[in-house]
C-alpha cells in the first residue's frame, strides 16, 4: 500500500520514496512521518517476502532505475534481508537505515545487544509474524514435522516478544507459539527512539 500527503512546510528537494517491510507499518503510523514530510511516500511490502530474497533484491532494483527517471530518493526500511542487501542499496544510491534485524531497529541496539549477550539462543517475535505464524514458519519449514521442528529450533532456548504501542493483546497467541516450540517467554516493550531519530535524519538529508 502507498500513501502520499502534502503539505506547506518545508520543500523536499526531491521526492522521498521509503520501501519498508511490512513490519514497520505500525511504527510508522505511529510517528505520523507522512504528515510531518510533505515529498514523503511509503510503500509497505510484504514481510514474507523474506521467504524469497531473490524477488526483494530485484524489487529494490527495479524501483532504484524507476526513481532516477522521477527524480526520486529511496530510502530502504529492511535489516539485513538478504545477503547483498548493503551492496545492492550503495551499487543503485540506496539510503538504507542501519541495523541487521528488525528487532534490533525496533528495541534499540543497546538493548538489543543486552539480550543477545544474555542469551544468543534467542528467538524474536514482534506483531507480524506472531499473527502469521503458521504461514509465515510452520507450513514453509514443515514445522508440523517433530524432526524439521527439532532441525530448526534445537539451539534456541527463549523467546523475547517485542512489543509495541499499538500492538492488541497477542500473549495468548505467544503463549501458544513458546508452548509449540518448547521455549520460554519473554517481553520487552519496544523502543522507537534511536529509529525515529535515524530515519528523520535519512528524511531530512533531501529537504532545504
Amino acid at each position: 500500500m502507498t500513501s502520499r500527503e502534502n503539505k506547506k512546510e518545508d520543500k523536499p528537494i526531491q521526492t522521498v520514496h521509503i520501501i519498508a517491510c511490512g513490519v514497520f507499518r505500525p511504527v510508522l503510523e505511529e510517528l505520523k512521518l507522512v504528515e510531518r514530510f510533505p515529498g514523503l511516500y511509503l510503500t509497505f511490502l510484504p514481510s514474507n517476502l523474506h521467504n524469497n530474497p531473490n524477488e526483494l533484491e530485484n524489487y529494490l532494483k527495479k524501483e532504484s532505475i524507476a526513481s532516477r527517471k522521477s527524480n526520486e530518493r529511496i530510502i530502504c526500511l529492511y535489516g539485513e534481508c538478504f545477503p547483498a542487501i548493503d551492496n545492492v542499496c550503495r551499487q543503485y544510491g540506496i539510503s538504507k537505515i542501519e541495523g541487521h534485524h528488525c528487532y534490533e531497529i525496533f528495541l534499540g541496539r543497546e538493548k538489543f545487544r543486552e539480550i543477545m549477550d544474555e542469551s544468543a539462543k534467542t528467538y524474536f517475535l514482534e506483531n507480524e509474524l506472531i499473527q502469521n505464524f503458521d504461514e509465515y514458519c510452520v507450513k514453509p519449514l514443515e514445522l508440523y514435522d517433530e524432526e524439521m521442528k527439532k532441525l530448526f529450533f534445537k539451539n534456541y532456548e527463549r523467546l523475547v516478544y517485542v512489543r509495541q504501542p499499538s500492538d492488541p493483546d497477542l500473549m495468548p497467541e505467544v503463549n501458544k507459539i513458546a508452548d509449540f516450540l518448547g521455549l520460554t517467554i519473554i517481553v520487552h516493550d519496544a523502543d522507537y527512539s534511536n529509529f525515529e531519530k535515524a530515519l528523520i535524519n535519512l528524511i531530512s538529508s533531501g529537504y532545504k
